[in-house]
């Protein structure tokens, strides 16, 4: 099953695949972003990723030692996709995903479950080379490369 509304695809990349997409070209990381990203456009997915995704994306440039270098290189990748915003909806999956993991004794890192639920609230198909970190949450969708 892929996430959408009626004909309309959606697939949220997750922080993985932005910074495989900002890899060296000839890097196996970028080659298979690449074409995660291609097959998901080649089958009509429309592209997302979250504000937290675009958060913690923007740690690299700040670790860098060329900052400047690699916000631009930060600012190409995000510039080509529309960021969503964590509404109510995704606050309350996020609560509900967060209990739950809890009570199973699989704790989930707050940043995956901000991500998850962003996904789930938009109805959105997950894009992660890290699905591990997704596995036990219920009804999100996961896609890895």
């Amino acid at each position: 099953m892929i996430a959408g509304i009626g004909d309309v695809r959606l697939a949220l990349l997750d922080t993985t695949v932005l910074i495989d997409l900002g890899r060296q070209p000839q890097s196996s990381a970028h080659r298979n972003a690449r074409a995660a990203v291609q097959s998901l456009l080649s089958r009509g997915e429309m592209l997302f990723t979250s504000r937290i995704n675009e958060a913690e994306f923007r740690i690299g440039p700040e670790m860098s030692s060329d900052r400047r270098r690699e916000l631009e290189r930060v600012e190409r990748i995000l510039a080509g996709i529309v960021i969503l915003e964590f509404t109510a909806d995704a606050a309350r999956r996020f609560a509900v995903l967060k209990a739950a993991a809890y009570k199973r004794g699989r704790p989930v890192s707050d940043c995956d479950a901000l991500i998850a639920s962003v996904a789930l609230a938009y109805g959105q198909l997950l894009v992660t080379r890290n699905a591990r970190h997704f596995e036990h949450i219920a009804g999100l969708i996961v896609q890895s490369y």
